[in-house]
């Protein structure tokens, strides 16, 4: 059995279904796949709690997929670049197939579409601000 689910849903309606699939696990088995771009690319780039940043861009906390994954008790879990070895990508999805556990997989890459953005905004939210008043 195989789940696919994006990033920002994950956070907005997929945990419960992860927390169900531990208490209630698949005898087959199950992979759970979170396709994570970094943004909400299907309704404007907007961010969401596992960006790291608010809706206005500004750094904030971080939903980590993979600690939320470990600490529900996931005991397979890994995080992939999908794009760097496809080949690696297709035996990990097929090792957790052949699997009898919930597996994890976050294939991560940033959104193409939003990168420049992406890079801007934590360009930015890397440099100090002063918000002191001047002298």
């Amino acid at each position: 059995m195989v789940s696919v689910i994006g990033d920002s849903t994950f956070v907005h309606s997929g945990i419960t279904g992860l927390v169900e699939m531990v208490y209630n696990p698949p005898e087959s088995g199950h992979v759970v796949l979170i396709l994570d771009n970094g943004t909400t690319a299907m309704t404007g780039m907007q961010e969401h709690p596992g960006t790291g940043r608010t809706l206005a861009h500004a750094k904030t906390g971080k939903v980590v997929f993979e600690d939320v994954a470990r600490a529900l008790g996931v005991r397979n879990v890994h995080v992939i670049d999908p794009t760097l070895a496809p080949s690696k990508f297709q035996e990990l999805i097929q090792s957790c197939l052949d699997r009898p556990e919930l597996s994890v997989v976050i294939a991560r890459r940033d959104c193409l579409l939003a990168t420049r953005s992406i890079r801007e905004y934590e360009r930015c939210n890397e440099q100090p601000t002063d918000y002191s008043e001047p002298e």
